[in-house]
C-alpha cells in the first residue's frame, strides 16, 4: 500500500486527526472550534468518524477532546456517536462529560441512554451523585416528553434522597412532591 493513493489520503486523515487534537484542551469555545476547523476544513465532516475510530482504539481521552469540539461545532452524527459510547459504559471514560454533551446538543435519541447511566453510576456516585446530577440536567435540556419523563422518575423513593431533591428542583416540584430543602441540603 505504501506510495499509494490511498495510502496518502490515510496518512493525510491521520496527521490530521492527530494536528486537530493536539490544539484541543478542555472546553472547546464555539469560537474556538471555528478557529479550528478553519484551519482544518475537513474536521466539521471528519470529528464524529474519527471520534469512534478514538473509541474502537479505546483511546478515551482522545474520545473527550474530540468530543468536546464536535459538540462545539455541533457535528452532525455526534449525539448517536456519544450515545452508543455511553451505553458501553467504559470505566476509563469521563462519563460526566458525555452526559453533559448530550445535553448540550439536545441529543433527544439519547435519554434513555441517559437514565440507564444514572441506573449504573447510583450505587457509587454517592454521596454527592455528581453524574445523576448531570444526567438530570441533561434530560431537563434535552426536554421532551420522554426526557421530562426520566427526569419524574428519578424522584421516586428508590432513588436517594439527593438526586429525588435534584429531579424536583429541575421539573419544579419540590413542594409538591414534599421535599424539605434543608433537610436535602444537610
Amino acid at each position: 500500500m505504501e506510495g499509494t493513493p490511498e495510502s496518502a489520503s490515510f496518512l493525510s486523515a491521520k496527521g490530521a486527526v492527530d494536528a486537530v487534537d493536539a490544539l484541543v484542551e478542555g472546553f472547546v469555545t464555539e469560537q474556538r472550534a471555528q478557529s479550528i476547523a478553519a484551519e482544518y476544513p475537513e474536521v466539521a465532516e471528519s470529528v464524529v468518524a474519527w471520534i469512534r475510530e478514538a473509541a474502537c482504539a479505546r483511546h478515551w481521552p482522545r474520545v473527550e477532546r474530540l468530543a468536546n469540539l464536535a459538540a462545539a461545532l455541533q457535528a452532525p452524527g455526534l449525539g448517536e456517536t456519544l450515545r452508543e459510547i455511553l451505553d458501553a459504559d467504559v470505566p476509563e471514560l469521563n462519563n460526566e462529560d458525555l452526559v453533559d454533551i448530550l445535553g448540550q446538543i439536545r441529543a433527544t435519541d439519547a435519554a434513555a441512554s441517559l437514565y440507564r447511566a444514572a441506573e449504573r453510576s447510583v450505587q457509587v456516585d454517592a454521596p454527592a451523585y455528581w453524574l445523576c446530577q448531570k444526567v438530570i440536567a441533561s434530560l431537563s435540556e434535552i426536554a421532551t416528553r420522554e426526557a421530562l419523563g426520566y427526569v419524574r422518575n428519578m424522584t421516586a423513593s428508590r432513588w436517594p434522597d439527593v438526586v429525588r431533591w435534584h429531579a424536583a428542583v429541575e421539573l419544579g416540584a419540590e413542594e409538591e412532591l414534599g421535599f424539605d430543602e434543608g433537610r436535602m441540603l444537610e
